[in-house]
């Protein structure tokens, strides 16, 4: 889970909001202290925006909810040349009144140099649950290269180095597996990446890695293997290329959907047969009606 970074990242966003508290609205600009009415033209996205995607479902809740109450958080931008001004903060808020077909936004102007602007881009993305471990790792390298060291990087995040280390563990892993993350990104965790960067640096080989890896990640893939193990079974079919996956138990697994959207799965597997839905995804109402629906069918 990514928590840890989050809770810390969480405190400049908090940072930031006093800065929203404490502005008064004047005509005449005070930079990092003046509430400002810009134009959208004038504005262009982070440079160093980690989201690359944003919910089209959230937009819209985003829409409806300032169509309704206004906009109740300005966000915060930084000037740059020309009178133009570049999104600090807040570029959901800013998509969303451009969706509108609105023209103007308000808008915190303050100094903020690179380093300052990509740390709060990350930090105001890492605070929803939906940014996986990998995203958060590429949002940090794509920032390193702001700051003389990693101990900068991670003292400005208020981050252990160790933790740190173990983001950025994921780009020192073979090119196959990276490629295989950026399609699901959510299922290797850091930790395990850190573990597999490790397992393959120890290695006495580099025959088999790429067979190794590509079998590895069929059996995540399918959950008949622990992401926590993926170092383990790497290393073992390193060490034995012929010892193959042939003793796994073959397990069968289906989607459960919503729409277009998969939210769960059904999952058999030797004797046991599961159903996993996200939590987030179903009311208790609806929780207890799948409950009371398995208890009857299997009664």
């Amino acid at each position: 889970m990514s928590k840890d970074i989050k809770s810390m990242l969480s405190q400049k966003l908090s940072e930031n909001t006093t800065r929203h508290a404490n502005a008064k609205q004047s005509p005449h600009l005070d930079l990092g202290n003046e509430l400002k009415r810009l134009a959208l033209n004038d504005i262009q996205p982070n440079r160093y925006q980690p989201r690359t995607v944003f919910d089209t479902d959230e937009l819209e809740a985003l829409k409806e909810s300032i169509k309704e109450a206004g906009l109740l958080q300005p966000i915060t931008v930084r000037p740059l040349e020309d009178d133009k001004y570049e999104i600090v903060a807040g570029e959901r808020r800013f998509r969303a009144i451009e969706q509108l077909g609105k023209k103007y936004i308000d808008a915190i102007v303050r100094q903020t140099d690179d380093g300052e602007l990509a740390v709060l881009a990350l930090a105001e993305n890492a605070s929803r649950q939906d940014l996986c471990d990998y995203e958060i790792a590429q949002a940090l390298a794509n920032i390193q290269s702001l700051f003389p060291n990693k101990s900068r990087l991670a003292e400005s995040i208020g981050l252990d180095r160790k933790e740190l280390y173990r983001y950025l563990s994921y780009h020192d892993l073979p090119q196959i597996l990276q490629d295989k993350l950026k399609e699901k990104p959510q299922l290797i965790a850091r930790s395990a990446a850190y573990a597999i960067k490790s397992t393959l640096s120890n290695s006495k080989t580099s025959n088999d890695v790429d067979s190794a890896i590509i079998e590895a990640w069929e059996l995540l893939e399918t959950g008949q293997l622990d992401q926590g193990k993926m170092a383990d079974f790497i290393a073992k079919r390193l060490n034995n290329p012929n010892n193959r996956s042939k003793d796994l138990t073959p397990i069968e697994v289906r989607p459960i959907t919503s729409g277009d959207r998969q939210i769960g799965k059904f999952k058999s597997k030797g004797k046991k047969y599961t159903v996993e839905i996200d939590t987030t995804e179903i009311n208790e109402e609806q929780r207890q009606q799948i409950e009371e629906f398995i208890q009857k069918v299997v009664a």
